[in-house]
């Protein structure tokens, strides 16, 4: 699935399939967000504290889908940076894209219970 036309319309279509996610990521983790957030996992709280509890139950459901799609870690890394707008880069941490957005689910699924 990771053919160019797919992921150039997962690009396009990026907020409009994934619309909690997308506001979780180009809201929280956009151009500055380390001078908003001390660490990714603080952005990623500040989200968890300022949204609804559905739209925080509603990303981690997006993750899903959106891990479930079949895109390699390539192609998730160019949905995140020109589908969402994320400027958080999971590689500097150590992460694929695919580790990140598994830990920011389950992250957001704890922070729910």
């Amino acid at each position: 699935m990771n053919g160019t036309i797919d992921i150039d319309m997962a690009i396009d279509n990026a907020a409009t399939e994934y619309p909690a996610l997308a506001q979780l990521l180009a809201g929280y983790y956009h151009q500055d967000w380390r001078q908003d957030h001390a660490t990714p996992d603080a952005a990623l709280h500040a989200f968890a504290d300022d949204a609804s509890p559905d739209t925080v139950a509603a990303a981690a459901g997006d993750i899903d889908r959106l891990v479930d799609a079949g895109f390699d870690d390539a192609g998730l890394a160019r949905i995140l940076a020109d589908g969402f707008d994320c400027n958080y880069v999971p590689g500097a941490n150590g992460l694929t894209p695919t580790g990140w957005l598994t830990h920011i689910r389950d992250r957001l699924r704890s922070s729910g219970s």
